[in-house]
């Protein structure tokens, strides 16, 4: 399920860029690749082991595959924070509409 899941790293002032370029050893559109890639592994696996696998045959080194492990488990937080929010609000209308029907 495809889920429209705000981009951080786009928004990542000029000094954090920098230094996240500095320690990946990568430009700040290889860095903004990696969202996508690892938006993409996110979509395309249903287990973490399976997105694990799907990072390391990228060939990414370690410090880059950390990273998009990271943004992949910021979006599955997202997702999973998202679906609680929107049971615990259906809870509350079931409820609130039982209460008005026993008034």
């Amino acid at each position: 399920m495809h889920m429209n899941i705000p981009s951080k790293t786009q928004h990542l002032n000029a000094f954090e860029i920098e230094k996240l370029c500095h320690l990946l050893e990568c430009d700040k559109q290889e860095l903004l690749e990696f969202e996508t890639l690892a938006n993409q592994i996110a979509e395309e696996t249903e287990t973490t082991y399976d997105a694990m696998m799907k990072i390391l045959q990228k060939g990414h080194n370690l410090r880059e595959a950390i990273f998009i492990a990271m943004i992949i488990g910021r979006s599955e937080g997202y997702i999973q924070a998202e679906a609680d929010m929107e049971e615990e609000i259906k809870d509350k209308l079931y409820q609130a509409f039982r209460g008005n029907r026993n008034q």
